[in-house]
């Protein structure tokens, strides 16, 4: 089996549903954000938010309920246009499905892509298009002649509505025997590959990923169709980049100072300036410590964060700088922003009655950074969590 080891960006891991605690002596401190009243939505989980022009922004998750000893899921997605209030948009082609959104990115409010993981029974992947008025299916192939034990899509870059690139991963099935200590059962061995996929305004299409199974693949920007970059992590546990020029894919080195680590999430304003976050690890017993790089249009340059920064869950671009959200190396949640190379940390209230909060992604808007996560109460069931502020 390969020496991947299976991990998801946080939009997969936050079912888990797992919560951290803000401690109540920082909790306040400076504080200058504001919560939305989502009480309407019932219990949910917010795993992303993007901005789709400069009006109208998404925020997507799932929404959970208990039915006996289950708690089904259903997607979700919120948004809002200039001043008004958060309101649902309604998916109906996603809501009877065992599946739940990955990611969504947007070329305008007329054209939006959403991504999911893979579904056995059709033999395909889960995306959605939106075309200002409603969300419609449309399938994305699986690799012909083997066999799978999961796989999904992970993140998706839409450039233009003939240009639209998405990443994810696989599980692939390389041989499978009776379990002799379970009548009935099998065992497999399988391992992970890369997976990238490319729409071209008519249908989806595999596209070869040079060495998949030593890579696994996070995140896609899209600047041209000479200029795209795919970010993740290798077999043996390093953060990866590769580029891709018009006609080939190529490793690009990112520098860091750490033992192991990965890139989960990139943005670019051009092709000379974009950016990849993720988390680095110093030694066997790290939690995970910030990652963030640049490239300049020659070479990929790590960018000095703060100590105490544990693991980056997403990155937003900001005027002058860019904003980060992720999780402190003892749980507790953040947010910060670089400015003309220097770091703020704006406070996050506390959430939920016991402080709990998890944040999982930030967008800059209009009213400044809007971070979504959720919090998580008494009944163990998540409340959706939407803050805007820390201009």
């Amino acid at each position: 089996m390969s020496a991947i080891r299976v991990r998801t960006r946080t939009a997969v891991t936050v079912l888990a549903l797992a919560a951290v605690t803000v401690p109540a002596a920082t909790a306040h401190a400076g504080a200058r954000w504001s919560a939305a009243d989502l009480t309407g939505v019932g219990h949910a989980a917010l795993t992303g938010v993007t901005r789709v022009d400069g009006d109208t922004t998404w925020a997507y998750g799932v929404k959970v309920r208990q039915e006996g000893k289950v708690q089904p899921r259903t997607p979700l997605l919120l948004a809002r246009d200039d001043e008004r209030s958060w309101r649902e948009i309604p998916m109906p082609a996603f809501a009877d499905r065992s599946n739940q959104i990955s990611a969504i990115d947007a070329v305008s409010q007329q054209d939006a892509w959403a991504v999911g993981l893979y579904e056995e029974s059709r033999g395909a992947f889960l995306t959605q298009h939106w075309d200002g008025t409603q969300w419609r299916v449309v399938d994305a192939p699986a690799p012909d002649g083997i066999e799978l034990a999961g796989a999904g899509l992970l993140d998706v870059s839409a450039r233009t509505a003939d240009d639209v690139w998405a990443v994810g991963w696989l599980i692939v099935v390389d041989s499978e025997v009776p379990n002799p200590d379970k009548p009935g059962g099998t065992i497999q061995e399988t391992h992970a590959e890369a997976m990238l996929q490319h729409w071209d305004g008519e249908a989806w299409h595999l596209v070869p990923v040079p060495d998949a199974a030593s890579l696994w693949t996070y995140s896609v920007n899209a600047l041209a169709d000479d200029d795209v970059w795919v970010s993740g992590y290798t077999s043996d546990d390093r953060p990866a980049m590769l580029h891709y020029d018009g006609s080939s894919w190529s490793r690009v080195p990112v520098p860091y100072d750490g033992v192991n680590g990965e890139l989960t999430d990139l943005e670019a304003r051009g092709p000379n300036d974009v950016w990849a976050a993720g988390r680095k690890l110093v030694d066997d017993e790290d939690p995970g410590h910030a990652l963030l790089a640049h490239w300049d249009g020659r070479t990929w340059k790590q960018v000095p964060t703060p100590a105490d920064a544990g693991r980056v869950n997403d990155l937003t671009l900001a005027p002058a700088g860019v904003v980060v959200a992720g999780e402190q190396p003892d749980g507790t949640p953040y947010v910060m922003r670089l400015r003309h190379g220097r770091w703020s940390r704006p406070s996050v209230p506390p959430g939920g009655t016991d402080g709990s909060r998890y944040l999982t992604s930030v967008a800059w808007t209009p009213r400044g950074v809007t971070a979504v996560g959720y919090e998580e109460g008494a009944t163990g069931l998540p409340s959706p969590s939407l803050l805007t502020g820390g201009r």
